[in-house]
């Protein structure tokens, strides 16, 4: 799976993992209108894809500090270990590869991003919509027209994605070589 696709979907999902706080209980009536939305977008179906994708977002904070996180880890939890002991646990640790293989496991089974689409939705969707502008949107969500724009949304961004990547890519190789070009040029000096 490439980076890209990575982000552009946990993009179009919006912010997962922080909920927002709501100020005033949510109703029964409101809830559901939302919840149907929720399932309409097909955010459910694509739970897993989605909880897989977050968990590669999540190694991808990890690997830049990998193996100072690793040896933090070690001494907090193997303080008691003679230091042979400690040394050899780290080594075992150092292989990246295989703890993301292990961390997605892990994180497969801890997070369930159904009840956790469940608890995040709800009050981001009660702070910026009117229980009548969220029935006016499952209105449209249920038209032909409606149901073609969420099955869409995916493959827009992804091409959007495509597009701009495409556009950028060789702005970035002229920079890189622009520096160094300019790192070369301080060289001769």
């Amino acid at each position: 799976m490439r980076i890209r696709d990575v982000v552009a979907a946990i993009s179009t999902l919006g912010v997962l993992v922080q909920p927002a706080e709501s100020g005033a209980e949510l109703g029964e009536s409101k809830r559901e209108v939302i919840r149907e939305l929720i399932a309409i977008a097909g955010f459910f179906e694509s739970a897993e894809d989605l909880r897989d994708q977050q968990g590669v977002l999540e190694l991808m904070r990890i690997q830049p500090t990998f193996y100072e996180m690793m040896a933090f880890a070690v001494s907090e939890q193997a303080g008691d270990l003679p230091e042979t002991k400690r040394e050899q646990l780290l080594e075992r640790l150092r292989d990246f590869d295989a703890f993301a293989e292990r961390f997605q496991v892990l994180f497969a089974e801890r997070v369930d991003f159904s009840q956790l689409i469940e608890t995040v939705y709800p009050p981001l969707y009660d702070e910026y919509f009117s229980e009548a502008e969220l029935r006016q949107m499952l209105a449209f969500y249920r038209t032909p027209v409606g149901r073609k724009s969420v099955q869409l949304v995916p493959a827009l961004m992804q091409r959007a994605g495509e597009g701009v990547e495409a556009a950028i890519q060789p702005v970035a190789i002229g920079i890189v070589q622009q520096i160094v070009a300019e790192e070369r040029a301080k060289l001769a000096e």
